[in-house]
């Protein structure tokens, strides 16, 4: 009976790996659209026009050839970096989630960084920013409240938070960038 049910076992366990694979191909597909997005699109264009209604604030390329975008949502800006290899640098996607209106006190600022461009987050970040003390309470200071490090495994509870936040990132900016 076991050695009639072990071919069906295998082949239940292919099935369930080819599924999983193919997931992680499409993410990985869709990392690498928004970095082909991201490096493609010119803006603001035209340059000159100081009024201007897109969600894509600004792009810009790096002398070193990282190229950098912007897209303004509601009241947060999504900025997508695309650092390409040099040397023995790795290719990485770095996403930063921010409040649009700037540094102010009780604002959340975040990053996630991709390094081999796999779709799963490698380094994740979240910096709180409080009052110095009571008696400057105007004063921001920034404090990191939350990290990960998948090499390191520092910060593995905050995993799945920081993995949400970079696949919400890839589907903000297929969805808005350019516009």
């Amino acid at each position: 009976m076991l050695q009639k049910l072990s071919p069906a076992i295998l082949a239940g366990g292919l099935l369930l790996a080819a599924a999983i694979s193919s997931a992680s191909a499409a993410e990985r597909e869709d990392v690498r659209k928004l970095i082909n997005l991201v490096t493609s699109v010119k803006m603001p264009y035209p340059e000159n026009l100081s009024r201007n209604r897109a969600k894509t604030e600004r792009v810009w390329l790096e002398r070193d050839g990282a190229t950098t975008g912007c897209i303004r949502l509601e009241d947060r800006r999504w900025c997508y970096e695309h650092i390409p290899p040099i040397g023995n640098r790795a290719e990485m996607l770095r996403i930063r989630n921010e409040p649009s209106r700037g540094v102010a006190i009780g604002e959340m600022f975040y990053y996630i960084v991709d390094f081999d461009l796999d779709g799963l987050i490698d380094v994740g970040s979240t910096t709180r920013i409080d009052a110095i003390s009571r008696k400057q309470p105007r004063t921001p200071i920034a404090e990191v409240i939350e990290f990960f490090h998948r090499s390191t495994k520092r910060g593995d509870e905050h995993v799945g938070k920081f993995q949400k936040m970079y696949d919400e990132g890839i589907q903000v900016a297929l969805k808005h960038f350019g516009e």
